[in-house]
């Protein structure tokens, strides 16, 4: 947030715009994967359990201000043509936020005693019907950034390629710490199984590539379409 603040402050409101469109998206995206019963988690803020409201909103003004506001950023550094210091910067505090978070998490796994077990955060990848849905949406965000007039395309594109190696960076760091990783349902055995490196990487990938980055773009698109970017570094 402090992060966001400071763009805000020095480089206008579009990151404002994006910082908002992106925490509303996160807000329905997560309010509609409770009601449909694909997100089962339990959330503690400094040893208290947080409410289901409490638990979306912090989802929100956490990961919009943690990935799509650098990402934004790091798309107008590079149209501005003088990028590899901030750049390189941004991408730095992501690792150190994202190491930070991990090894807190494993800390936090490291202290249970003796017969306490994880809380585990899990969505279902295989509901038919989610997977359905996930696909069309998807499809129609994907194509609504093809529809975005050049060169404001190539600044939506570079911002969705940031944002999902800013995810990316983020799921393997917190893989290393143990924290964060892709299990596969054993349905025959009703046990939950960890595949190996290959399939790890490959779940991961879709995941910060196709599921979050493309999932969250209207925040981008809508925004876009509705005339509410100044776009500084095009004009």
């Amino acid at each position: 947030m402090l992060f966001a603040s400071y763009v805000i402050y020095n480089y206008g409101n579009d990151y404002l715009v994006i910082l908002c469109g992106s925490s509303l998206m996160h807000i329905i995206i997560e309010t509609g994967l409770f009601f449909t019963g694909i997100r089962k988690s339990v959330v503690y803020l400094y040893g208290y359990k947080l409410p289901r409201v409490g638990d979306i909103l912090l989802r929100a003004l956490v990961e919009g201000p943690a990935f799509c506001v650098p990402a934004f950023f790091v798309a107008d550094r590079l149209l501005e043509g003088e990028s590899k210091i901030e750049i390189g910067c941004t991408l730095l505090l992501i690792a150190c936020t994202s190491t930070y978070m991990g090894w807190a998490d494993r800390k936090d796994l490291a202290s249970l005693k003796k017969g306490e077990e994880a809380l585990y955060s899990r969505r279902a990848m295989t509901k038919p019907k989610a997977v359905i849905l996930l696909a069309l949406v998807n499809t129609i965000c994907i194509s609504a950034l093809f529809l975005i007039p050049s060169p404001y395309r190539i600044h939506a594109f570079t911002y969705i390629g940031a944002y999902s190696i800013f995810v990316m960076t983020f799921y393997l760091i917190n893989y290393k710490f143990g924290v964060r990783f892709i299990e596969i349902y054993d349905a025959k055995k009703n046990e939950f199984k960890k595949p190996g490196p290959l399939m790890q990487a490959s779940g991961l990938t879709y995941d910060s590539a196709y599921e979050m980055a493309l999932l969250i773009s209207p925040a981008y698109t809508i925004a876009f379409y509705i005339g509410l970017f100044e776009y500084s570094t095009i004009i």
